[in-house]
C-alpha cells in the first residue's frame, strides 16, 4: 500500500476524541457491566526466526525551553523493561542519549535540545547490531526527537524492528504512526506498545524471536500487510511485586551522580536516584494526562520497598531518593507503613511531584520525617476554591494548607507550592489574589507557578480541540509561561504577574527566613551553580 495512502487512512481517524475512546476500551476504566469478550490470538508469520535477538531500548532527547532547568534522570519505565526483558533472558542493552549527551546542545528559537545526536547514536547502533530497537517517549514536546532516533535506526539497522512506547503512544498510537510519515516521508515506527511494557514487550520479543506476530495482542498497535491494527489496551499489572527492580546496572550511574541534576534539581544528596513505591492517580485532574494513562492505584508491599532501597544503598551507593509517584500518599495508611519502616534505612528523600493535600494529616508528615523527608511538594494548584472545583476538578482543601506548611517548618522540612493558573474561565483578580494571599499567608520554602497547557491525554486538552482554541501541533509545544488558552486573560498581562509573583514570593522568603533558604541552597550557593537572580533560583 502506497504511503499517501495510508497516511489518508490515518488522518481519517485523528477527528475522533481518542481519549474518551482509550478510556472506553481500557478494563480498568471501561464502564461497570461491560465485560471484555475474550482474546482470541491471531498469530501470522512476521519476518525470519531471530535466534537470541539483541534489544536495545533507547531513551531520546530531551527539548525545553530556553528558561526551564535541565534534567538527568535516569529513566524509570526503561529500566522496568529492561529489568524484565532480563528476567526473561532477552539479550538487553540501554542508551540515554540525554546522559550521554548532556554537554550537547542544539538550539532553536526558544527551544533546547540537549542529548547524544544521530552521528553520536549511529556509531553506537552500528557497534551493537541490534534487532530490535524500544523507544519511550515521555512528553509530547520529544515527539520530533523520537522520530529523530527512528529514522535515524532505519538508515543504519534497516531490519531492524522499532517499537515505541509511553504515554502519548498510548493513548494516539495512529497519531504516532501519522506524525511518522509526515516527519520521515516513510514508515519508521513498526509498532506502537500501549500502557505498562514490561509484559508487553516480553510477549512481543518471545514470538518475534520465532518470526511470528500475534496482532491481536494486549495494547499491540502497528502493521500488517500495510493494514493498520490498534488493540486496546486489556490488562494492568496489579501485582506490581513481582516487576524485578528498575535495570540500573545498564546504565552509566556515575554520569547520573557526577551531573547530579535529577528530578527535583536542589538535592541534599551527591548519588540521587528516582524510585517509585505505587502506580497511578485516580483523581483526574483537567489539566493532567498521566492520570489518564495510570488512573488505577497500585501500590508495593512495605517489605518489597525496603527490599529496593537496601539494594540500591548496596549497589549503587545511593544517599537521596526522589519518589516519582504520581500521588505518593493517596493510600494512607499504606503510606504509614512504608515511611515508618523507612525510619530504620537512614536515606534523605523528597518528593519532586506533587503530593495530594488532601491525603497529607499532621501524624502522616511526621512520619515521613522521622523517616528522612526534607522537602515535600503540596499540589494546591489553585489558591481559589472555585478555580479548583470547577476548572480543575480537583479536591484540595485549602484551610488545611497554613496548618501542614506550620507542621512541616516545625520539622524542618522544606515545602515546596505548586500552582496552575490561566484555566480557561479563569479571571485575573482571581489568579492575581491568590498570589497575595500565598505571598501573605503561606510561609512555603519556595514556589512554582505555572500557566495551564493543553497537554495531549488530559480532558482539557481535548476541550481545547473541540473549541477550536488550539491546534493539535501547538499542544504539542508545551511551554507553561505562556498563556494560549483563557481568551478572557491578555495573555501578556498574565504572563508579567506570573514573573513579578515569583520574584516577590522568592525575596519575600529570602527576608522572611534567610536561614531556611541558605539551608535549602546551601550546597549550590557553595559550588557556584545557582543563579539567584533568576525567578525562584537556576542552575548555572
Amino acid at each position: 500500500m502506497k504511503i499517501k495512502k495510508i497516511l489518508g487512512r490515518l488522518n481519517k481517524t485523528l477527528g475522533l476524541n481518542e481519549l474518551r475512546e482509550y478510556l472506553s476500551n481500557k478494563e480498568e476504566t471501561t464502564p461497570r457491566g461491560v465485560e471484555f469478550p475474550k482474546n482470541q490470538k491471531k498469530i501470522v508469520n512476521y519476518g525470519q526466526p531471530l535466534r537470541n535477538p539483541k534489544v536495545l531500548l533507547i531513551g531520546p532527547c530531551i527539548t525545553i525551553p530556553r528558561y526551564m532547568q535541565k534534567r538527568c534522570i535516569p529513566p524509570l519505565g526503561l529500566c522496568y523493561v529492561a529489568s524484565s526483558l532480563e528476567k526473561a533472558k532477552i539479550n538487553v542493552s540501554m542508551i540515554d542519549c540525554c546522559v550521554e549527551g548532556w554537554d550537547i546542545e542544539r538550539i532553536e528559537g526558544n527551544l533546547v535540545t540537549y542529548g547524544l545526536p544521530p552521528d553520536k547514536l549511529s556509531e553506537r547502533l552500528i557497534e551493537g547490531q541490534y534487532d530490535i530497537i524500544g523507544v519511550s517517549v515521555l512528553f509530547s514536546t520529544d515527539l520530533p526527537n523520537l522520530y529523530e532516533i527512528t529514522s535515524t535506526v532505519k538508515k543504519v539497522l534497516p531490519n531492524s524492528t522499532i517499537v515505541v512506547g509511553g504515554l502519548h503512544p498510548t493513548i494516539y498510537p495512529r497519531e504516532i504512526l501519522s506524525l511518522d510519515i509526515e516527519y520521515n516521508k516513510k514508515r519508521t515506527v513498526d509498532f506502537v506498545i500501549r500502557g505498562e511494557g514490561e509484559y508487553r514487550f516480553v510477549d512481543f520479543i518471545k514470538l518475534r524471536s520465532q518470526g511470528k506476530l500475534d496482532t491481536s495482542a494486549d495494547g499491540l498497535v502497528g502493521y500488517h500487510n500495510d493494514e493498520i491494527f490498534v488493540n486496546h489496551q486489556r490488562k494492568t499489572i496489579q501485582n506490581i511485586d513481582d516487576l524485578p527492580f528498575p535495570a540500573f546496572h545498564l546504565l552509566p550511574m556515575e554520569k547520573y551522580f557526577k551531573i547530579n541534576v535529577p528530578f527535583s534539581p536542589v538535592p541534599q544528596g551527591d548519588r540521587v536516584i528516582p524510585m517509585l513505591t505505587t502506580r497511578g492517580c485516580p483523581i483526574g485532574c483537567s489539566f493532567c494526562a498521566n492520570t489518564n494513562v495510570w488512573k488505577k492505584h497500585r501500590k508495593r508491599s512495605v517489605e518489597n520497598i525496603i527490599k529496593e532501597i537496601q539494594y540500591l544503598k548496596s549497589e549503587f551507593n545511593i544517599d537521596e531518593i526522589q519518589f516519582a509517584d504520581d500521588n505518593l500518599t493517596f493510600d494512607m495508611k499504606h503510606a504509614l507503613e512504608k515511611f515508618r519502616a523507612m525510619e530504620k534505612e537512614n536515606i534523605v528523600w523528597c518528593t519532586p511531584n506533587g503530593t495530594m493535600i488532601n491525603k497529607l494529616t499532621p501524624e502522616l508528615v511526621e512520619v515521613m520525617a522521622n523517616s528522612g523527608m526534607y522537602q515535600i511538594t503540596l499540589s494546591m494548584d489553585s489558591a481559589n476554591a472555585r478555580t479548583l472545583k470547577e476548572l480543575h476538578h480537583k479536591p484540595v482543601n485549602l484551610n488545611s494548607i497554613p496548618g501542614l506548611i506550620k507542621k512541616c517548618r516545625e520539622l524542618g522540612v522544606f515545602t515546596h507550592g505548586t500552582l496552575v493558573v490561566g484555566m480557561p474561565g479563569e479571571t485575573i483578580e482571581e489568579i492575581i489574589n491568590g498570589f497575595e494571599y500565598v505571598k501573605k499567608d503561606l510561609h512555603f520554602t519556595s514556589v512554582s507557578a505555572f500557566i495551564a497547557a493543553a497537554i495531549p491525554g488530559s480532558e482539557l486538552y481535548h476541550e481545547m480541540l473541540r473549541q477550536k482554541r488550539i491546534t493539535r501541533k501547538q499542544a504539542r509545544a508545551i511551554d507553561t509561561t505562556k498563556s494560549k488558552i483563557n481568551i478572557n486573560i491578555d495573555a501578556e498581562a498574565l504572563e508579567k504577574e506570573i514573573e513579578k509573583f515569583q520574584s516577590e514570593f522568592t525575596n519575600i522568603v529570602k527576608s522572611r527566613d534567610p536561614e531556611e533558604y541558605d539551608r535549602k541552597y546551601k550546597k549550590l550557593l557553595q559550588s557556584g551553580r545557582w543563579d539567584e537572580n533568576q525567578c525562584g533560583g537556576k542552575l548555572t
